[in-house]
């Protein structure tokens, strides 16, 4: 009786991790068959809320902590990579106001339709934004810095990490679809082993450094006298100032095999909190994919000159909160 116990205890032993096994590969089948696709549309919504230290805090410095403490925002793109064509909508909310605004590529041409004026702008007449930051995502961070993340997110996973659920119906702009719920829980050790690697990553990518040196630098206040390097190695300083409380990452797989739908929340505490200083992150991102590989439409505007602006005109009819967005302060 006692050998058939352990038969079975040894048997399930092997089938649990078995399971385990194919779960993980499973879902890595789904990850780089959903890279692959190359025309569709992508819905996604995001929250970031941001606990600070307010004791000792004048009544303006609350304030001025308030106007960031909430973020959320939307997205909605409809891409082809191959015709090198896609609108990209977002809406973005931060300290109670909300702004709109869409990016449009064409081709060789791109433009921008700029929040609260509800006018255009071409990308190419705006000093403070070069080409490189409206390229592809290719041109922005390398396929080789890409392909290394995605190795190393992998390679963090353990066969126990990934749960394979049950089957669930997703709602999309599509319909209905039914799949399949992968579950991946990482740890306080997995989080920082992968931020401390992204950054050796990360610093070997010259189209990053030249986007951050060129475009974000100039445009973020706080950060132009950091140099690309100074702000990864700040981050990777940072990073055991804090502790992973939560990070769940839940994909729903159709089954063409593609990730219809992922959501990432990640629950991040301070150690120790100065006076003023972050007590803790809370950050959520929902993302569904859809339309997938089918023929996209693109309705671009006409730009005419009614409704088209240049970059002199900037100063002169944009909010000052905005001016601030863009990098025009004067």
């Amino acid at each position: 009786m006692k050998r058939k116990v352990l038969l079975i205890l040894v048997l399930t032993v092997i089938l649990l991790t078995a399971c385990n096994t194919n779960n993980l590969a499973e879902y890595k089948k789904a990850a780089e068959k959903t890279d692959q696709i190359i025309r569709g549309q992508t819905t996604g919504e995001f929250s970031l809320i941001t606990e600070f230290d307010r004791e000792g805090l004048t009544p303006e410095e609350i304030r001025e902590l308030n106007y960031i403490k909430d973020m959320s925002g939307s997205f909605n793109v409809v891409y082809d990579d191959e015709e090198e064509r896609s609108i990209i909508r977002n809406y973005l909310n931060f300290g109670g106001l909300g702004y709109d605004f869409e990016v449009y590529i064409n081709g060789e041409e791109m433009f921008m339709k700029l929040p609260v004026v509800g006018k255009y702008i071409k990308i190419d007449d705006m000093s403070s934004l070069s080409d490189e930051m409206y390229h592809t995502e290719d041109e922005i961070v390398s396929e080789d810095t890409i392909a290394e993340f995605s190795k190393k997110w992998i390679s963090l996973m353990n066969e126990e990490d990934v749960f394979k659920g049950k089957d669930i119906v997703v709602t999309t702009p599509d319909g209905e679809v039914k799949t399949k719920e992968y579950v991946i829980k990482l740890n306080d050790e997995q989080i920082k082993i992968l931020l401390k690697d992204s950054v050796e990553i990360f610093s070997k990518d010259n189209d990053l450094k030249k986007l951050y040196e060129e475009n974000i630098r100039t445009m973020v206040e706080p950060l132009k006298d950091k140099t690309f390097e100074e702000l990864l190695l700040d981050i990777k300083n940072n990073t055991d100032k804090y502790y992973v409380e939560n990070f769940t990452f839940t994909a729903y797989v159709d089954i063409d095999g593609y990730i219809v739908n992922q959501i990432i929340e990640v629950f991040l505490k301070a150690k120790d909190v100065d006076k003023g200083g972050v007590e803790s992150f809370r950050y959520s991102l929902n993302i569904k994919n859809w339309d997938i590989n089918k023929k996209q439409s693109f309705d671009f505007p006409v730009l005419t000159d009614e409704n088209t602006m240049n970059i002199e005109d900037m100063d002169g009819d944009m909010p000052a909160s905005m001016k601030d967005f863009f990098g025009n302060k004067n």
